[in-house]
């Protein structure tokens, strides 16, 4: 199966710096959104690193005999480790960034990444930037959001609808560079031969809900213009944050 995808960021109708950074590198099978908190000079720098971390950490262990820098997850595939380790690393290249530049104490980062081998897709992420499955039978959010109106939600205290709209709907209980215990989640998909992985920052969720994402996917002629159209149509709610969006998609190798 050969990958193919598209990407796109912007910055948005409100904020003046794009604090998004991503990356979709199809010959590594990795692709990954960060979404930089912080502020100008701060939350660019944080996604910044996150997406060159894991960049340089994946493509460093393509191939399994090397030194493991951490603990090895046995309950884990090969390549949620290593997901897992690239996001671990990015924590610690933040705070230490952080201890050189002390100005950007508050800087921090959310990400969502996926990792292909083949059709299976490993993802990780920590925040809320999500990871989507889209196919003929819908759409499917298949990462949770660590965030304060997710866990109201889960807790039957917040509806979904009253959740979008909620005033501490971009309160995060989990971020890369904050110091805290982080809680990294790996899961490992099949991505069908029909179905799209859509990796977006909440600038897009957070302005368009789940079946116009649907229908533009469905509605688009190639990823490419999916992505162009997802980013429009956050726009054209407010663009109230950085908008990004990486589609992925399979077709069979070429003869």
């Amino acid at each position: 199966m050969r990958i193919h995808a598209a990407g796109k960021t912007d910055v948005g109708c409100v904020r003046k710096h794009n604090e998004d950074s991503y990356l979709s590198d199809a010959d590594l099978g990795l692709f990954v959104v960060a979404d930089g908190l912080g502020g100008h000079a701060a939350g660019e720098v944080a996604s910044q690193i996150v997406v060159d971390t894991v960049a340089k950490f994946v493509g460093d262990t393509r191939e399994k005999d090397r030194t493991w820098p951490m603990e090895y997850d046995p309950t884990l595939s090969y390549d949620g480790n290593r997901l897992k380790v690239a996001l671990l690393l990015s924590d610690r290249a933040i705070a230490e960034d952080i201890r050189r530049n002390p100005e950007r104490e508050t800087m921090g980062s959310t990400v969502v990444a996926g990792l292909f081998h083949g059709s299976k897709v490993t993802l990780a992420h920590v925040g809320d930037s999500r990871a989507y499955l889209l196919g003929p039978e819908g759409i499917r959010q298949v990462t949770r959001d660590h965030s304060w109106v997710a866990e109201q939600v889960a807790n039957g205290i917040l509806t979904p609808s009253e959740a979008r709209v909620h005033p501490f709907r971009n309160v995060i209980t989990q971020a890369l560079g904050n110091g805290g215990d982080l809680e990294i989640e790996v899961q490992d998909l099949e991505l069908g031969k029909t179905e799209r992985l859509l990796l977006c920052s909440d600038g897009l969720s957070g302005m368009i809900g789940d079946r116009q994402i649907w229908d533009i996917v469905t509605q688009s002629g190639n990823l490419q213009r999916a992505v162009e159209s997802l980013v429009l149509a956050a726009r054209e709610q407010g663009g109230e944050d950085n908008i990004t969006a990486i589609l992925v998609g399979l077709e069979p190798d070429r003869a």
